[in-house]
């Protein structure tokens, strides 16, 4: 028997593995996630010290004047009434904006994705792939570093009309809460109609996990063919370079000879390039072609789920909604503000920091999860240092990517803040600082960084303000106080993290009552 409602349909599971992943609560175990296995070992990545030494001193100290946010870190709290009617919540940028826009309410989040009886609608981390699905860490509290990753297929939440419905959500998940005395009774009524969908459910959680393994091999081979790619235009440009050297009428003897031998090695380093990439192309192709087929197959079986469905729409109209929901089981999130996606290679980082200073000596090592967003399993852990003058090892508490896989964090110094950028994928782990910081910032919190892809700024986020810059900027330490642009807000409300979709409009989680809310304008 499942004590309450089941996600067996599309739930992903992470697994107990040793460091990062706790194991679910028991009460847990026989409902809404099923107990986890194990993932055996995960790849450690032992990379040492990655951080390039600055001096704050010789920092240049961009001159700004901000706009104010929230400093006092108290909040404007209220929680949703259940029987009466809640307002969507709408917030406008204020004076000293560098736009006018507006936050608005998108959907109300509930207590809990019902992982574990310790939730409360502690929500810290929100992140958007390029794909489309929305990615939360939900908390069990301060100082438990323990909590669940939550992905939602956002085309399907709008397929079933909850973009029309701010409550959709909240509602959904609790009336199958199972730590209440109406959502037990609501989870023993889904049993029954479980039960008659069974086998149909049985076939689609075993094709949904061949499907989600596919796309993910399929993934590599996108990967190694943009390697290929890569690597076959640079040697058809030094091809093409020496060519003209060969054909020069003022190139020596030798150089000519040298620049034919060169011309020789490309042609065949072409060759095994191109090789290379139609091989991977067929190979991606050849996935399109499984992956079709394995939908097909899920989707007969969800016809026959359908004509059970059809028995209690009302029911199942909650239930449609929350098995859009992958959830992975109780897992070590650290403070739980960094979770990540990275474009570049598609997967998602979380970093476990589970303290909010640095470390505490330097034997101590940041560690930083990498996932894949289509099973959330592990792929490997990085383990490394960053140390700063003669004792200090800092940590990483926020994290973000750009496009092309450069990664960012940043931290308070002084009145202001300062910027952070490298790598952290599997080509190595390495950052600096930018030699440039911000002068003043407009808020007392660090909450997070996001990267807006397309305008390519970073930006960081305190409580009712969002502060900007351009990554090249961040990068070379050349922007100046006209570059950075700022988003300010009088709401009150405690701001945790940001995410953007590809146009650039930003996705703002708030608390409390938790809520995700979007901009009526992409951000500038």
């Amino acid at each position: 028997m499942r004590g309450h409602f089941k996600l067996a349909v599309l739930t992903a599971l992470l697994f107990a593995s040793a460091g990062v992943f706790g194991v679910a609560s028991s009460a847990n175990a026989d409902g809404v996630i099923e107990a986890p296995g194990s993932a055996g070992s995960i790849k450690q990545v032992n990379a040492g010290n990655v951080l390039k030494d600055y001096n704050e001193e010789a920092l240049n100290t961009v001159n700004n004047s901000s706009p104010q946010g929230n400093t006092s870190k108290k909040y404007t709290k209220y929680t949703l009434d259940e029987s009466g009617y809640n307002y969507a919540n709408s917030y406008n940028t204020i004076d000293g904006s560098s736009q006018t826009n507006t936050f608005k309410t998108k959907w109300f989040l509930p207590d809990g994705f019902n992982v574990s009886n310790y939730q409360h609608g502690n929500f810290q981390s929100v992140s958007l792939d390029g794909n489309g699905n929305l990615y939360f860490v939900e908390s069990n509290g301060t100082n438990t570093n323990q909590g669940a990753i939550v992905k939602f297929d956002m085309a399907k939440l709008q397929q079933l009309g909850v973009n029309d419905d701010v409550l959709a959500i909240w509602k959904a998940f609790d009336y199958f809460n199972p730590y209440t005395t109406e959502g037990t009774q609501h989870n023993q009524e889904y049993e029954d109609a479980y039960n008659q969908m069974q086998g149909s459910f049985d076939q689609i959680k075993t094709l949904t996990n061949t499907l989600n393994q596919n796309k993910s091999w399929q993934n590599n081979q996108l990967n190694y063919q943009k390697t290929a790619q890569k690597w076959y235009f640079h040697w058809k440009t030094k091809k093409a370079n020496n060519q003209k050297t060969v054909k020069s009428n003022t190139a020596s003897y030798v150089k000519k000879q040298n620049a034919k031998k060169v011309v020789k090695q490309a042609t065949a380093k072409m060759a095994r390039w191109m090789k290379s990439y139609q091989m991977h192309k067929k190979k991606v192709a050849n996935y399109n072609t499984k992956i079709t087929g394995i939908q097909n197959q899920i989707n007969t079986y969800q016809s026959q789920v359908d004509a059970v469905k059809a028995q209690n729409p009302d029911m199942f109209k909650y239930v449609d909604i929350a098995q859009t929901a992958t959830l992975s089981p109780q897992v070590d999130i650290g403070h739980g503000q960094t979770l990540s996606f990275n474009p570049q290679n598609q997967h998602l980082y979380l970093a476990e920091d589970n303290t909010l200073t640095d470390l505490a000596s330097r034997d101590d090592n940041n560690t930083v999860l990498e996932m894949d967003p289509n099973t959330l399993k592990p792929i490997r852990e990085y383990n490394f240092k960053m140390y700063h003058g003669d004792s200090a090892n800092l940590q990483l508490h926020t994290l973000a990517f750009d496009k092309n896989g450069n990664a960012y964090w940043g931290r308070k110094l002084g009145k202001g803040y300062m910027f952070f950028y490298g790598r952290l994928d599997e080509n190595g782990v390495s950052f600096q600082a930018s030699s440039s910081m911000v002068g003043q910032r407009g808020g007392t919190t660090n909450q997070g960084v996001a990267v807006n892809p397309q305008n390519n700024r970073l930006y960081f986020i305190s409580d009712d303000i969002l502060t900007s810059i351009p990554t090249s900027q961040i990068q070379d330490g050349s922007f100046k106080a006209s570059d950075i642009h700022y988003q300010a807000f009088n709401s009150g409300r405690e701001f945790e993290s940001l995410a953007f979709d590809q146009d650039g409009y930003g996705y703002l989680l708030a608390l409390w009552p938790p809520e995700l809310m979007q901009s009526t304008a992409p951000l500038n």
